[in-house]
């Protein structure tokens, strides 16, 4: 036992001793065995070999190669005639001419693996953090993806605007968004969703940055202003004087706004409208495509639960369908029907995100 535990000891010592690398390689790529101090260091014949563990200045090194050419020579592990540690020393071999030439090519710091090399879990456990998805009662992240609670008084117009801690959860969900569609989306349903002041829109405005995309955000928001005589005060973000005189001929007609905010929808389109929605629908050879044409239309009109499902059909694929459901949900004249269109989904799972949507908006 004693004697075991001698060995052990030595080669930890050894170990801790050792300091220096050579690596042997072959300028040709030709395979090659090599010999340390006469001892075979590698059975199969490689093109580059790592030799670890040196404790002398100098090793007696021969090569051999396929062919049967043989080299040897006397490496040394010296800097400027020093010793030194933890450092690899990179010799090639060429046996372009007859005689087999061992070349010094240079060195490098031998950098140890950290130990372990996965760090361990931190001592403060924030995996609670990470699991809380409700954003009070702004929306809740479903996969990721904001689902809103729809915060509108039943009856009466906007008198309160929402809490200041909504406009910080739309903060955190727009440093994460990447493109403007995505920015647009978040204001959009932030105000559909919540009443808000002149003083919230403009900070929410800030977020977009195409001014005829913040004049359609003021349209759809407008009817759930709850300072409307403050309304001019909308055109502190905008820096054309095309876009302000616009904004300034879109307050003097009141009555268009509240026709494009979808919240009192009560006149569903003429079908030649419809007609024509779903032609210019048609034309577009992917889903990808035909909704960013529909984002651009559907605010024109309101649509009855069945004209919905029309429009709805001429997407293929649940994912895009879905998304262009959500917003025209708000413009459906016959809300007590829009589940009606559930059928036109392929998966389950699709009907159920719908239904979780739609009640979300009934408080």
């Amino acid at each position: 036992m004693r004697y075991a535990f001698l060995i052990f000891f030595g080669l930890q010592l050894f170990q801790g001793i050792a300091q220096n690398h050579l690596h042997l390689y072959s300028r040709n790529g030709e395979a090659f065995k090599a010999y340390a101090e006469g001892k075979l260091l590698n059975e199969t014949p490689q093109a580059s070999i790592l030799v670890g563990n040196i404790l002398d200045d100098t090793l007696q090194i021969k090569v051999e190669f396929t062919n049967k050419r043989t080299g040897r020579q006397l490496l040394y592990f010296l800097e400027k005639g020093k010793s030194v540690k933890n450092t690899e020393f990179d010799y090639s071999v060429d046996t372009k001419t007859n005689k087999v030439k061992f070349t010094f090519e240079g060195t490098k710091q031998i950098i140890s693996l950290p130990s372990p090399l996965v760090p361990l879990k931190p001592v403060i456990d924030t995996s609670a953090k990470y699991r809380n998805t409700i954003l009070g009662h702004y929306c809740e992240l479903k996969d990721g993806d904001p689902v809103y609670f729809n915060n509108l008084p039943k009856t009466g117009d906007c008198k309160t605007a929402m809490p200041a801690s909504y406009l910080n959860y739309l903060a955190i969900l727009m440093n994460k968004a990447e493109i403007d569609d995505d920015k647009f989306s978040i204001a959009e349903n932030t105000t559909r969703n919540n009443c808000i002041s002149v003083g919230q829109l403009n900070k929410i405005l800030v977020h977009i940055v195409f001014e005829i995309e913040k004049l359609k955000l003021i349209k759809l928001s407008y009817s759930n202003l709850t300072d409307k005589n403050r309304s001019k005060h909308l055109d502190s973000t905008f820096k054309l004087e095309s876009s302000k005189k616009e904004l300034a001929s879109l307050l003097q007609n009141v009555g268009d706004l509240k026709l494009h905010s979808g919240v009192t929808c009560t006149l569903e389109a003429k079908q030649s409208d419809i007609e024509q929605m779903n032609a210019k629908l048609t034309v577009y050879d992917n889903d990808s495509e035909r909704l960013m044409q529909f984002k651009k239309m559907y605010v024109d009109n309101c649509y009855s639960s069945t004209q919905i499902k029309l429009i709805l059909n001429k997407f293929v694929h649940d994912r895009e369908k879905l998304e262009a459901a959500k917003l025209i949900f708000f413009y459906c004249t016959d809300k007590e029907n829009f589940l009606n269109i559930s059928d036109l989904f392929s998966y389950t799972t699709t009907e159920a995100d719908l239904k979780e949507f739609v009640a979300k908006q009934k408080n």
